[in-house]
């Protein structure tokens, strides 16, 4: 029989738990981008080592460049095989939405989709790309948002041909002008052929109302990418100004699923920090996020 003091232990522990430990179906995974860790596509084993200090710090997938794995392609077996064996899932290879006013839609998606399907080879989920944008301002005609997003809706379909997820991964001027970018492509795109990997950092440095637009369009994020900033340098979760606990608000209130991103990219630094500052982002997910 339990006593009195265990019972009021084992309520003070539930008490305490994270936030999505009770409603485990409708909280988020925990991922990593690993352009957080010194990479070469000629140097498969430094994406596999990055790779395995994920797995340590208790992530559940990866996102890569998918130039770190198209090397591999010629050795197929043996490198699915040792991406396999990490335990980790594959959650998107990223890459950049082809010059379409230049190649033309039809070309410009005939390259989404040989990406897609040699992402696919590797495991992949989804194709993450990019693109830049419209306006460094958030100023642009009807007709150019038009054309990105019949863009983006042929690239979806290329990638679901292919059997996997796009997803647009966003940079600052998506956000500027108050999201006129993001929510134009929101309206214009097919959510069942065009996911968002919201950059929730680079969105916010834009637009500090940022987490408003994902609060609205939850079922459109595939995945967020999360950073911190202080004083709009990156450093690792919870040592800057972002509001990561208004946005583990939203997640628990939208009952959103997706992959929380852990994203220590560092473009200005020679030597990335890997583990350095992932290894503090991840207890700081832990404990805001839960997960």
């Amino acid at each position: 029989m339990l006593s009195r003091r265990s019972l009021l232990t084992k309520a003070a522990l539930a008490a305490g738990l994270a936030p999505f430990a009770r409603g485990a179906a409708k909280a988020p995974r925990p991922g990593c981008q690993a352009n957080g860790w010194n990479l070469d596509p000629a140097k498969f084993d430094l994406l596999l080592k990055a790779i395995q200090d994920m797995k340590e710090l208790g992530f559940q997938g990866f996102e890569t460049n998918i130039r770190f794995v198209t090397p591999q392609l010629g050795r197929l077996p043996e490198a699915k095989a040792a991406l396999d064996q990490s335990g980790l899932e594959f959650i998107g290879a990223h890459t950049n939405v082809p010059d379409y006013e230049q190649l033309g839609m039809d070309e410009a998606a005939n390259q989404v989709a040989k990406a897609a399907e040699q992402a696919k080879q590797f495991g992949a989920h989804a194709l993450v790309v990019s693109h830049k944008g419209l306006s460094p301002k958030g100023e642009f005609t009807q007709e150019a948002l038009d054309r990105k997003a019949q863009m983006l809706n042929l690239a979806g379909k290329r990638c679901a041909d292919a059997g996997l997820t796009l997803a647009y991964h966003n940079h600052q001027p998506e956000f500027q002008n108050n999201a006129a970018e993001e929510l134009g492509l929101l309206r214009n795109t097919d959510p069942k052929l065009v996911s968002l990997m919201l950059d929730i950092g680079h969105a916010w440095l834009a637009n500090p109302d940022a987490i408003s637009v994902f609060a609205a369009h939850p079922g459109r994020a595939f995945g967020l990418h999360v950073r911190d900033f202080h004083n709009r340098v990156s450093v690792p979760l919870g040592q800057g100004e972002f509001p990561l606990r208004q946005l583990a608000a939203v997640v628990r209130k939208t009952g959103w699923s997706g992959w929380l991103i852990d994203e220590e990219e560092r473009p200005n630094d020679a030597d990335k920090p890997g583990i350095k500052a992932v290894e503090p982002s991840r207890k700081t997910m832990k404990e805001i996020f839960g997960v």
